[in-house]
């Protein structure tokens, strides 16, 4: 099929436009758009959690259940039973939109991460920031055996948390 000069711009234009519709970058590249979610969808990750870090340190994570549009979540981890991290993480409903506020060893961090990927029936949700250098991506998942799995990564370089549900007193 012939196209004539003006067709094949308007064609060109098309691609183009679904290509950014799509969230292809320049460089082929799919940057994820924020989910459209409330805090109340992320109730699955309520609890204590404790386990281990990819470094071997003992970690341990609480995380509140929803209310008023927030959960909060703070988390520890020790070597020899000393506390050598710290850190709060705040799940807040932005504009019809979740976000993720980081505050490692209680100084707030400069980024947001909105919700980028949210499976409730696979108990998964992703946050996503790449201005920041790490983590550029927190993903929580909560596993059918009572698992949850925490993988920070960005920059070629990642850090899980592989965590058991416990009860509180434990």
């Amino acid at each position: 099929m012939k196209t004539t000069r003006g067709q094949g711009r308007w064609m060109w234009s098309l691609i183009a436009a679904l290509a950014l519709t799509a969230g292809v970058g320049p460089m082929g590249a799919a940057e994820k758009l924020p989910v459209e979610a409330t805090v109340a969808d992320l109730a699955f990750l309520a609890g204590t959690w404790r386990g281990v870090s990819s470094t071997g340190w003992a970690a341990e994570e609480m995380i509140s259940e929803p209310r008023g549009g927030v959960m909060l979540a703070t988390a520890r981890e020790f070597v020899e039973g000393r506390c050598v991290f710290f850190d709060l993480v705040v799940f807040a409903d932005r504009e019809g939109r979740v976000v993720l506020l980081p505050h490692p060893n209680g100084k707030r961090s400069p980024h947001d991460f909105p919700l980028v990927a949210l499976d409730g029936a696979a108990r998964r949700v992703e946050f996503r920031n790449a201005a920041n250098d790490f983590p550029q991506t927190f993903v929580y998942q909560v596993d059918g055996d009572g698992g949850l799995r925490i993988t920070l990564s960005g920059e070629g370089h990642a850090e899980t948390y592989t965590l058991r549900r416990v009860e509180r007193g434990e």
